[in-house]
């Protein structure tokens, strides 16, 4: 391989890595709130965890990593989809299923909600970057020629999908809401990846905000 094509592989490495890291790990939790009072060490225990999310694949996805999240870090806690079933809500108000909940041993729940789905266009800016290495001999013309074709990388277009969710923590007896927090997720690799991502990063935020 040559100087510049050794030069361009590196380049090429280090963009896939990149590209990797940004589509699955890319969740951040843009605002959160911690009810006040809060003690410190005051934390949860036996969470039930339920996604309001209509497609039942997406749904059991989110419930299942943010349980195991929970369950790494310490806690015991349980998919509402899978203890409860799809229907369990029908028909009843929230002091009712809070009363259910609490009599079957959740202290608390983690409710996370998908508030918005958005698509955005946006433009990716040309890019210049040196290679110290590219053969620039011989005529001036065919110098600068290999020299830019070698460092110019034209822009684009690429579409970003941006997922906004909210994720509210209750307590069930007495019933209170403890914590909440706002996230946002930009362009999941899969549904694997954005679940994870989501799952690491509000529960993550539940144990800098002391919640667990």
């Amino acid at each position: 391989m040559t100087t510049t094509g050794k030069a361009w592989a590196v380049i090429g490495l280090l963009v896939w890595l990149a590209a990797c890291m940004t589509t699955t790990s890319n969740t951040d939790i843009t605002g959160a709130w911690r009810m006040k009072g809060h003690q410190p060490g005051d934390h949860v225990d036996q969470v039930l965890v339920a996604a309001l999310v209509n497609d039942s694949k997406i749904r059991q996805a989110l419930e299942d990593e943010l349980v195991a999240e929970l369950q790494r870090h310490g806690l015991s806690a349980a998919s509402a989809l899978a203890t409860l079933g799809p229907d369990y809500a029908r028909g009843k108000d929230k002091s009712q299923m809070a009363r259910e909940l609490a009599a079957r041993g959740y202290q608390s729940a983690l409710v996370v909600t998908m508030l918005d789905v958005r698509e955005t266009m946006r433009y990716n800016p040309s890019t210049v970057a040196y290679v110290p290495d590219v053969v620039v001999s011989g005529p001036m013309g065919a110098s600068y020629s290999n020299r830019q074709n070698s460092v110019f990388e034209p822009g684009y277009f690429s579409r970003d999908k941006q997922y906004f969710l909210e994720s509210n923590l209750y307590r069930l007896n007495p019933q209170a809401l403890l914590w909440s927090a706002q996230s946002t997720t930009i362009n999941p690799a899969d549904l694997t990846a954005g679940s994870q991502g989501l799952a690491d990063a509000v529960v993550a935020r539940m144990a800098a905000d002391d919640m667990i």
